[in-house]
């Protein structure tokens, strides 16, 4: 078991040796995360299991725990989302092999190059947020809510109101 998190790892090389990585992922690390937070301030605690299952599919199994921040879009103001994430990748070199995986694996397509763990923490991350950021407790949002009045509608003239202005006079 390694206990530090490599920026890059050949992760073909390293499932077949197959091996345990544990670390802390800092948040500003994962600039394409950053949007969707209102603060690029803490980490992510992160293990990963690389191996081979008896079949011969190199796999990557992880999980991501930690706290994000976003932006609440009901009242505006930042909340904090725990994550308790696992997930199982899948390693592939082809597209062809995709089909051939087994469906409890999501692919990770790979090349010769190391693959940035940063990256897949990421994706892991992105596809865990909810499309709708919002407080689960509605009370920390009802002050907000119970304080908007919504804008008073104008009155306006109809739009045949000046043919009617025409049509009184002599």
């Amino acid at each position: 078991m390694i206990d530090r998190l490599p920026d890059r790892l050949d992760l073909l090389a390293t499932a077949d040796a197959g091996r345990v990585l544990r670390g802390r992922m800092k948040l500003s690390a994962m600039p394409r995360l950053l949007p969707a937070l209102t603060s690029s301030d803490g980490d992510l605690q992160v293990s990963l299991e690389l191996g081979k299952d008896p079949d011969g599919t190199r796999y990557l199994r992880g999980t991501i725990q930690g706290d994000v921040q976003l932006q609440c879009q009901r009242c505006l103001e930042p909340m904090t989302l725990s994550l308790d994430l696992g997930f199982c990748l899948g390693i592939v070199r082809e597209l062809e092999a995709i089909h051939a995986l087994h469906e409890r694996y999501d692919p990770v397509l790979v090349s010769a190059e190391p693959t940035s763990l940063a990256d897949i923490v990421t994706d892991e991350v992105l596809l865990a947020l909810p499309l709708v950021p919002a407080h689960a407790d509605n009370g920390k949002c009802h002050a907000f809510v119970q304080d908007y009045k919504p804008p008073q509608p104008e009155q306006r003239d109809g739009p045949f109101a000046a043919l009617a202005e025409l049509k009184q006079k002599p």
